[in-house]
């Protein structure tokens, strides 16, 4: 009898293990709003100019301003989307931006910022699309660089051209998370964290202390 209710707790505190492992796992993973698919996709040909542009991230988008967005920027890198994009309300993981009727043909970057709605940390990339036009060398080496953890970049909105001619100054663009990282609601993540894996070992306990009276 003894033998078997030492079994059966050993049982029980392996699985409670697991399970904590895979909390913490799973908070790791689905903390970030990352880069998930996106219309036009990353390096892709159009035929003809798109309507829009439409991004869905592994998470949920914090809908407030200063915390996301998302521009399409013309191969001179002017800015061609409207505003900094818009959350969808029905599925917050998405951002969608509108583009203005006719596109003319060549490369399009687009840059994302995101913050994530379930702990308020931020994420940030850029990818390219072409319109009726096939990328050159060069053009696809630079996109390339384009990964998920590359700095969105941005044109100082005050930075006016110098005397040479020279382009504003692009500065990254990073987001201002505060100092908390919480899940939107003010609670902090890692304390619910904490709080579900003292509950773990706490019931383990109690699990060893059975076994021993057993």
């Amino acid at each position: 009898m003894r033998s078997t209710c030492r079994t059966v707790g050993v049982g029980v505190v392996a699985l409670l293990a697991v399970a904590g492992a895979a909390l913490l796992d799973s908070a790791a993973v689905f903390a970030h709003a990352d880069y998930e698919r996106s219309e036009p996709g990353r390096n892709e040909v159009l035929p003809s100019p798109p309507d829009r542009v439409d991004v869905w991230f592994t998470g949920d988008v914090r809908k407030q301003e200063g915390f996301y967005f998302l521009r399409v920027l013309d191969d001179d890198g002017a800015q061609v989307s409207e505003g900094d994009g818009i959350v969808d309300d029905d599925d917050r993981s998405h951002i969608f931006t509108e583009l203005p009727p006719i596109l003319t043909t060549g490369r399009y970057v687009v840059e994302w910022m995101t913050t994530s709605d379930l702990d308020g940390d931020g994420e940030e990339g850029a990818f390219c699309f072409y319109v009726a036009v096939e990328p050159t060398a060069e053009q696809e080496a630079e996109c390339a660089l384009f990964d998920d953890d590359a700095p969105a970049t941005q044109t100082t909105p005050d930075a006016q051209p110098t005397e040479s001619g020279d382009s504003p100054t692009a500065t990254t663009i990073l987001p201002d998370n505060g100092a908390d990282d919480d899940n939107g609601d003010g609670f902090p993540v890692a304390a619910t964290i904490a709080i579900i894996a003292g509950a773990i070992v706490v019931l383990g306990a109690g699990v060893g202390v059975w076994m021993r009276r057993s």
